[in-house]
């Protein structure tokens, strides 16, 4: 059991699938490699999970290959004590790699894993501008403010591992099983953090946080609190979103209130702000031609009128010059018609003539 610390806690959101932020355990593997597949094993895995007086922690060592089904049965246990798991990149890598290990040890049925939460796939979408590497050591550091002492580089824990294997003991062994703690602790931290951030909450926030959590909501739909969170990046000094802000605005008071004359004071604003921008320019240019021919209705009719008629003003003029033609002209000079054939044709030949037997009166 560990005390909680300084860790500052944050209300559910939606983003936690109905649950509480309690309802969740984090789990962290180490492993014998990073490629993943049936030659990778897992050796140790670290499970934390809230408790009323701090943290309960929980971390599980392969001491030999062959209890892989014993390590395997108790992590199952320790998963099913929640309805939820965060991991870091567990979606790509720990749960694969662990559902693999499962089936290669036959055991029965399915690992536990309850509702899942990747904390790397929310890390990226609100820390991309800010990190320009989104590992949970760089986010440990940027945005936690952790700084670990002496620990273990990443590619030497398999290594660790090996060494125990073949020796007993491993000088690099304890510092590595005290890296998958860290990096499990640092698991409930950043879900809290990331929690205040979607609700605005972040006192460090600046303005590409702000615009980074505005296209985030738009991409969960939530795009009321988007617009939002984009409209106060925007009073920050973020142009990106005042770009994006001017292009709703306009198609809003264009299409749907029917104001070009508002939506092209929107544009033009937000050019002079922004400088030129190909998207907003070509607004600007459809919504001045749309305003100038508003503008001069008269123009627009007095061209369709100088555009002729297909047909004469006058309804009797049309057939006055078929009134002179003879008769004969329309009629079959006086020979009777061939009542025997008619051109029906089919489908193979259209040219082709039927017999069609008229039939006799009826007496």
């Amino acid at each position: 059991m560990l005390p909680v610390g300084r860790l500052d806690r944050a209300e559910a959101r939606s983003e936690l699938g109905g649950l509480e932020v309690d309802d969740f355990s984090f789990l962290d593997t180490e492993t014998t490699g990073l490629a993943g597949g049936t030659g990778t094993q897992v050796f140790t895995a670290a499970i934390a999970r809230p408790h009323p007086n701090g943290i309960e922690l929980t971390q599980l060592f392969l001491a030999e290959p062959g209890d892989e089904p014993a390590f395997l049965a108790a992590l199952d246990q320790e998963l099913c004590r929640a309805p939820g798991l965060a991991t870091y990149n567990g979606l790509a890598f720990d749960l694969p790699l662990l559902r693999t290990r499962w089936l290669m040890a036959r055991m029965p049925g399915a690992l536990t894993e309850g509702r899942h939460l990747d904390l790397l796939h929310l890390a990226r979408s609100l820390l991309r501008p800010r990190l320009e590497s989104c590992t949970l050591r760089a986010v440990e550091q940027r945005l936690l403010g952790f700084e670990r002492e002496e620990d273990i580089p990443g590619h030497l824990i398999p290594q660790a591992y090996f060494d125990y294997l073949r020796s007993g003991w491993s000088s690099t062994l304890e510092p590595t099983l005290e890296h998958n703690r860290q990096d499990v602790l640092s698991l409930q931290h950043l879900l809290h953090r990331l929690l205040h951030r979607l609700r605005g909450a972040d006192p460090a926030m600046e303005a590409c946080d702000w615009h980074a959590l505005g296209r985030h909501l738009l991409r969960r739909g939530r795009r009321s609190a988007a617009w939002r969170a984009l409209r106060v990046a925007a009073d920050l000094g973020d142009l990106d979103a005042v770009f994006l802000l001017a292009r709703r605005k306009a198609v809003v008071l264009e299409w749907r209130l029917r104001q070009p004359a508002a939506a092209m004071r929107v544009v033009e604003a937000a050019i002079e702000r922004v400088g030129f921008e190909p998207d907003l320019e070509k607004r600007r240019l459809r919504l001045r031609g749309r305003l100038d021919r508003a503008r001069s209705p008269d123009r627009r009719r007095a061209k369709d009128r100088s555009q002729s008629l297909p047909f004469a003003d006058e309804p009797g003029e049309r057939l006055d010059h078929l009134r002179d033609q003879p008769v004969d002209r329309f009629e079959g000079a006086g020979s009777a018609p061939d009542l025997g054939h008619e051109d029906l044709g089919d489908g193979k030949d259209p040219g082709r003539k039927r017999d069609v037997i008229a039939p006799e009166a009826v007496r």
